[in-house]
């Protein structure tokens, strides 16, 4: 739900959250004591010969599994050939388990990759019957040598289709119910690693890549690019040795997903082998009799004759320092190759606003900077004063934002005590939110520029009070629908309108927004803040007031302001009356309705987005 309208279920949901009891950290049969141990399927046979060497001897010394991946590679790029190392890694991925979610951006590790053709087979085979030479595989030892340690591959991201999205990628295809997601790979550019910028020409000639900064742009974040779609969904293995393993496939093959060749013959494998952490396989489709043709899902995978062509690993953030720590060569930085626009205030030009630039720093962003604020504010209440009273310069700062069309990610900067809750010492908000999160499927808002005629769709005659008035913006919440948490509040939105509110649902330019929903409408329109301390300030006003919007309490007693702070990025107020009872009436003196400031949320574009989700900024 909107951020604000959580206020009125935050308890409840605070007690579900942390009715949740603490799991015990065990280690691994054979006595080594794991700091993040293995979170093996139960069907897993843990006396198994080769199970029980990796468990005791291959882990000893060792205190996660992501130590023992790293000891992997690093075997694996300094040999001529998999050898054991491959049944192994084979075994750990039999033990895994499905994830049943796999949601946002995931770091990636390529542990090996190797041959899978037939035809290597054939010669392996044959050169071991003649006792000629020692096995050897040219893939392994080409990557192992040459592009281990300075891979562009980064890792992947995840977003959740809803039935209608899928069906559509697939081509009307139904396929398995389970939650799909829509996914994308990242590459990363090591300026200084002559084979890296190698791999990175070569890329978009196999791969269809976004992003990709133009002749004399620089790059904008740390990802390089983006590319490789695929769609994720768990389902049954293909690898014809276990068929009936359960395991999260990443197919690359739609057509819908426009791969080129040899992507559009992958399929990769992830299972879960600890909290956060994901061991892959990689499966090519090498029937020679089907190599060119289109992909077709009815058609059996042994037809298709998949083969392994390696091992990577995918791990959520929790995992982050020590990958860095393990693959020093391979860590990145959000700060690579920023340019001025995460830096950048867009502030008038005066003292306190140039304070405020310098205040900055060396900060990476921006986000980081209101990150920091929001860290220091729940730290308590010799905090919160300080630091909100920042946030307030910064908001004074900005622009009113004229010119604003489209969709814009949302986040949540920080709550305050307003109204009724100044009584509280703490910002009780803020305390209960991040139990509250999980269960918000606000991603943000849209805006559209409008008419007076089109407005009285959804206020009636109240739009008469906007003649003359430009720009007229129409606004409104949106809300993606996952198989989580959040669906019962998605769904408790899409019957909003049972009550008399707008709900609408995304047109195509919006549906690539992941946008499932729009509702909690309101109009945007030029003016001067209905906040005392806000001086009188021009900002971007939104009204959730009209009665013929019918919006559910206590967003019909809201007001919003918005200001553009820096190229793509905005910082709004959260401002609800504080005096329910007095009706709303446009032309009274905003000052009867005691309006108070409960927050600040951000609104940002893709750019952004992605800083914010690399930072975990108001993320789960």
């Amino acid at each position: 739900m909107k951020t604000k309208t959580t206020c009125v279920i935050l308890s409840v949901l605070f007690l579900l959250a942390c009715s949740r009891g603490q799991e015990t950290v065990t280690g691994p049969e054979g006595g080594v004591e794991l700091l993040r141990p293995f979170t093996f399927v139960e069907s897993c046979d843990k006396a198994n010969p080769l199970l029980q060497e990796i468990l005791t001897q291959d882990m000893r010394g060792k205190k996660t599994p992501l130590v023992l991946l790293h000891y992997y590679a690093e075997i694996l790029n300094k040999g001529t050939s998999h050898g054991r190392i491959a049944k192994k890694l084979d075994k750990l991925f039999l033990c895994g388990k499905p994830p049943e979610q796999i949601d946002g951006y995931f770091h990636g590790i390529t542990i090996s990759l190797k041959s899978g053709w037939d035809i290597y087979g054939l010669l392996e085979d044959a050169r071991r019957k003649l006792g000629v030479g020692k096995e050897y595989d040219v893939v392994q030892a080409l990557y192992g040598r040459a592009l281990s340690g300075t891979s562009p591959w980064a890792g992947k991201s995840f977003k959740a289709l809803n039935s209608e999205r899928l069906r559509e990628l697939r081509g009307g295809f139904e396929g398995p119910r389970e939650t799909a997601y829509l996914g994308i790979n990242s590459f990363r550019k090591d300026n200084s690693g002559v084979v890296n910028n190698i791999a990175n020409y070569l890329l978009p000639v196999i791969i269809d890549m976004e992003g990709l900064p133009s002749p004399g742009r620089k790059q904008e974040s740390w990802l390089h690019a983006r590319g490789g779609l695929f769609i994720a969904q768990k389902t049954h293995s293909v690898a014809p040795e276990h068929p009936q393993k359960e395991v999260m496939a990443l197919n690359y093959r739609w057509e819908s997903l426009a791969n080129r060749l040899p992507n559009r013959l992958l399929i990769d494998e992830i299972v879960e082998i600890a909290d956060g952490l994901f061991l892959g396989k990689l499966f090519y489709a090498t029937s020679g009799k089907r190599l060119f043709k289109e992909y077709d899902p009815a058609v059996g995978n042994e037809d298709y004759e998949y083969r392994n062509f390696g091992y990577f690993a995918l791990m959520d953030d929790t995992w982050a320092h020590e990958k860095d720590a393990l693959f020093p060569e391979l860590a990145y930085s959000v700060t690579e190759n920023l340019g001025e626009k995460f830096t950048t205030f867009t502030f008038e030009d005066n003292n306190e606003c140039r304070a405020i630039q310098d205040e900055l720093g060396d900060r990476a962003t921006i986000l980081h900077y209101l990150q920091d604020i929001y860290d220091h504010i729940r730290k308590g209440d010799s905090f919160k004063d300080e630091y909100f009273e920042e946030l307030h310069k910064i908001f004074m700062c900005g622009k009113r934002p004229d010119g604003i069309n489209g969709f814009f990610h949302g986040g949540v900067v920080s709550f305050k005590n307003g109204g009724f809750l100044r009584k509280f010492d703490r910002s009780v908000l803020n305390d209960l939110y991040p139990a509250v999160r999980p269960f918000s499927p606000w991603t943000g808002k849209t805006f559209l520029n409008t008419s007076v005629e089109e407005l009285g769709r959804y206020i009636g005659s109240d739009a008469s009070y906007y003649e003359g008035v430009k720009p007229i913006i129409l606004g409104a919440n949106t809300y993606r629908k996952d198989l989580g948490i959040s669906l019962p509040v998605t769904v408790f939105i899409e019957h909003l309108k049972n009550a008399g509110m707008v709900v609408e649902y995304p047109d195509e330019k919006e549906k690539r927004e992941e946008i499932y929903v729009k509702c909690f409408y309101f109009i945007a329109t030029n003016g001067k803040s209905v906040m005392p301390n806000n001086k009188g300030r021009d900002v971007l006003l939104f009204n959730y007031r009209w009665p013929e919007f019918h919006t559910m309490p206590p967003d019909n007693l809201c007001r919003d302001e918005l200001v553009k702070i820096a190229d793509g990025l905005y910082l709004g107020q959260l401002l609800y009356s504080t005096k329910p009872k007095v009706p709303y009436d446009p032309d009274a003196d905003p000052a009867i309705y005691g309006y108070d400031n409960f927050g600040y949320f951000i609104l940002m574009d893709d750019d952004w987005h992605t800083i914010k989700e690399f930072i975990l900024f108001d993320t789960n």
